[in-house]
């Protein structure tokens, strides 16, 4: 039976069962198509070698760290970008605290 998509925070434990998996790192704002080549790779791999494919992504987005005094415009806030990666045929979205 397939899990559901989970969204979690890198500050907890990762459950056993996402552990081993297929990792595509990035802040993949938009998922556009450009994103969707790298998270195609990781996904293919992740089935060829039976394991959960996940995203790690970054919050905020780095560029908020390092120039806060430039606005920062977000295609995707994280929910959407949860939904569009859960779309995708991702098993989890994790999200690293940018400090």
């Amino acid at each position: 039976m397939k899990q559901a998509f989970e969204r979690l925070s890198a500050v907890a434990p990762l459950p056993a069962h996402l552990r081993g998996g297929v990792v595509a790192i990035g802040n993949f704002d938009g998922v556009h198509r450009g994103h969707q080549s790298v998270l195609e790779r990781a996904l293919a791999e992740a089935r060829r070698s039976g394991v959960p494919a996940l995203v790690l992504t970054f919050e905020p987005h780095p560029r908020k760290v390092f120039r806060p005094q430039v606005p920062l415009f977000v295609l995707t806030p994280p929910p959407m970008k949860a939904r569009l990666l859960a779309g995708l045929g991702f098993a989890a979205l994790v999200e690293q605290p940018f400090t």
